[in-house]
């Protein structure tokens, strides 16, 4: 497993502060931009490689002389498990049940606005609090899955003139060879959280402001998914037993071969998914009182 953001904290409270003033040249208040238990973005750039190598080869060998018996009994028993599990890329789920409000933005004095002395409003942005959303994931890179399996049993049995030559084969063999790739997935959203933007509230005059932005609050969205690179599961099964029993003329020559044989080779291959939202949020805007806003360029 690699880059994986961690999820999201539950039951956390995170608020922006107030401004209340009679006048001031600030060109920028910002007041929100909260964050509460929002899953941690999981980044991934560079290769998983599960490449296993298995060479199973039992040989048995019985040789006997005129007149003599020549048996060969083998019997095999193989678990091979070459499966594989690569995670890279994913990121966090978001917590449950947290709060994230902005701050609030409060004048009385009519000496804000550039025609009464003080300096332009460039900025007040008391939204873009983020509650309980999902981390984003991204992946770069390769996983890649190989496996590689040569089970080869001989068993042979040779025997003389006038003799008797058994050769007797039994194998159970199971061979895992499945993958599962997860990359470049978004994490859930979570449940039950709440995003406030703060308030403004103006007594007078305001002048020249470029922007009030209260809102931008989000809650329990899902993380954005993104891949790009390769998924390869590539496997390789080769399976060649071979039983041999040899005899000489007015001879018996027996050969039983019993195969049970099972390869797994599956693959599940995911990339790029984004996550699902969650259920039960709340975003809110912020709210606007004024008496007069002249010169209002933006307000959202």
């Amino acid at each position: 497993m690699a880059g994986v953001g961690g999820d999201g904290g539950n039951g956390n409270i995170a608020a922006g502060g107030g401004i209340g003033g009679a006048s001031t040249g600030s060109a920028v208040i910002a007041t929100g931009g909260s964050s509460a238990g929002n899953g941690g973005d999981g980044y991934f750039s560079g290769a998983l490689v599960d490449a296993p190598v298995v060479i199973y080869h039992p040989v048995n060998i019985a040789v006997a002389g005129p007149g003599g018996t020549a048996y060969a009994s083998q019997s095999n028993a193989v678990d091979i498990n070459q499966s594989a599990v690569q995670i890279a890329g994913v990121g966090g789920s978001g917590g449950n049940g947290n709060v994230a409000g902005g701050g609030s933005v409060i004048t009385l004095d009519p000496a804000w606005g550039s025609s009464n002395g003080g300096n332009a409003w460039h900025l007040v942005e008391t939204g873009g609090s983020q509650a309980g959303n999902g981390g984003d994931g991204s992946f770069s890179g390769e996983l890649v899955h190989t496996s590689f399996v040569l089970y080869d049993p001989i068993n042979i049995a040779v025997a003389g003139y006038n003799s008797s030559a058994y050769a007797i084969q039994t194998n159970s063999v199971y061979v895992d060879q499945s993958a599962l790739q997860i990359a470049g997935i978004g994490g859930h959203g979570g449940n039950g959280n709440v995003a406030m933007g703060g308030s403004l509230v103006s007594h007078s005059l305001w002048g020249g402001s470029d922007a009030i932005a209260t809102g931008a609050n989000g809650a329990g969205n899902g993380g954005s998914g993104h891949s790009s690179g390769n998924l390869i599961d590539v496997s390789v099964a080769i399976y060649a037993p071979i039983n041999i029993a040899i005899a000489g003329p007015h001879s018996t020559a027996i050969a039983d071969q019993t195969n049970d044989v099972h390869i797994d080779q599956s693959a599940v291959q995911i990339a790029g998914v984004g996550g699902d939202g969650g259920h039960g949020n709340l975003a809110l805007g912020g709210d606007l009182a004024t008496h007069l806003l002249p010169d209002l360029h933006l307000m959202a």
